[in-house]
């Protein structure tokens, strides 16, 4: 199947002149498009959308450099490249026209000849930038997948192998001191949980893609489905000598999925633990937000996430840090997951305004419980 040929727009008020254009141009292949006004011409090129424009330059209303700032301003027409056609033929004005960023500027009357290699070259440059940009982006997109599954592989490895190591220390040493065997089973526990964590995570993110994430509303517990999760979690993070302030009443109506509420929750208040300094402390606030609604705030004295990067903490799979050597463990989809949960709900997650630390914000919207 042969490619489509190029699209060319004309925009010039001179009748004739705009009827020969488009005789000559589409007798050389050219699909074209024509218009006298220029002041409409920018409707017609954003429903158009051309791979290149010829305009004049001196119009009435709009002049030609008028219609391409007008069309730079739309991110879908910016990078239209434009050719101008001015019977100004002072170098000044060619200077002007090129300045004003005109991929190319030609004096009336022009050389069809000229005007024909001119669009070529054009085009050709178009293409050849396009085409760079595409390989620079397909090698982003390399290194950022590598890096995610590098990330992912180092996570999933981590657990497994400390899960397989303790069960097989636990099986050569089973009648030895039943105080390290119970240690190892503690181990291989807690690993255990954490790689179903990872793979719970990952499964949450594929529900999303796939349009099959769970947003009915159940009547949650708090206390089995954050305040006793939020005391394994602190435990957890022992080594460092933490300290977490809670304040939540177990009596709070919450409606969200169950297992989903717990999952987000755990994640603002993980960042929270990962972060912070060693013995420094973490302040985690829920309360009610109307009849099924809450929010969550959870606060740490750590150094903070800067203002340029508050958005991007919430994009799946971006580390501040990365690589095997990163300070922190985690596959960072720990805010992009209390992000989805949220606005699933009809809620969001945001980073606070602070002097100090870092705030985090789930708000959720009142809603009924779900009728089967």
């Amino acid at each position: 199947m042969s490619p489509s040929p190029d699209k060319i727009m004309i925009i010039d008020d001179d009748r004739a002149l705009l009827f020969g254009l488009e005789a000559m141009l589409s007798q050389n292949g050219y699909n074209v498009i024509t218009c006298n006004e220029s002041q409409k011409s920018v409707k017609v090129a954003e429903e158009e959308m051309p791979d290149l424009i010829v305009s004049d330059v001196m119009m009435p209303v709009m002049s030609g450099f008028d219609v391409q700032q007008k069309l730079r301003e739309n991110a879908a027409t910016a990078n239209i490249p434009f050719i101008f056609l001015s019977a100004r033929t002072h170098q000044g004005d060619r200077l002007t026209g090129l300045e004003a960023g005109a991929d190319d500027y030609i004096t009336k009357p022009c050389n069809p000849r000229e005007l024909i290699a001119r669009i070529k070259a054009t085009l050709n440059r178009q293409e050849k930038g396009r085409q760079t940009g595409q390989a620079e982006m397909n090698a982003k997109m390399n290194e950022i997948r590598t890096e995610i599954l590098r990330n992912v592989s180092h996570e999933l490895r981590t657990p497994l192998t400390q899960i397989l190591l303790s069960l097989e220390i636990a099986l050569v040493k089973k009648n030895q001191n039943p105080d390290e065997l119970d240690w190892l089973m503690e181990t291989a526990f807690m690993q255990s949980n954490k790689l179903n964590s990872i793979i719970n995570d990952m499964i949450y993110l594929s529900s999303f893609e796939s349009n099959q994430a769970n947003t009915i509303r159940q009547d949650v517990d708090v206390l089995s489905s954050f305040l006793e999760p939020l005391k394994r979690l602190r435990d957890s993070y022992k080594d460092k000598g933490m300290k977490v302030d809670i304040l939540a009443n177990p009596s709070v109506s919450i409606h969200a999925p169950r297992r989903e509420f717990k999952q987000a929750a755990m994640h603002l208040i993980d960042n929270a633990l990962k972060f912070s300094p060693p013995m420094t402390s973490i302040r985690v606030e829920l309360e009610e937000n109307g009849e099924g609604g809450f929010i969550l705030e959870v606060s740490d004295y750590g150094s903070g996430i800067p203002q340029a990067l508050r958005e991007k903490v919430f994009e799946r799979f971006y580390q501040i840090d990365s690589g095997d050597t990163r300070s922190y463990n985690g596959l960072g989809v720990g805010l992009t997951i209390a992000r989805l949960f949220a606005r699933s709900l009809g809620g969001e997650v945001e980073i606070l305004d602070t002097n100090s630390g870092c705030t985090v914000r789930m708000t959720i919207p009142p809603a009924p419980i779900a009728i089967p």
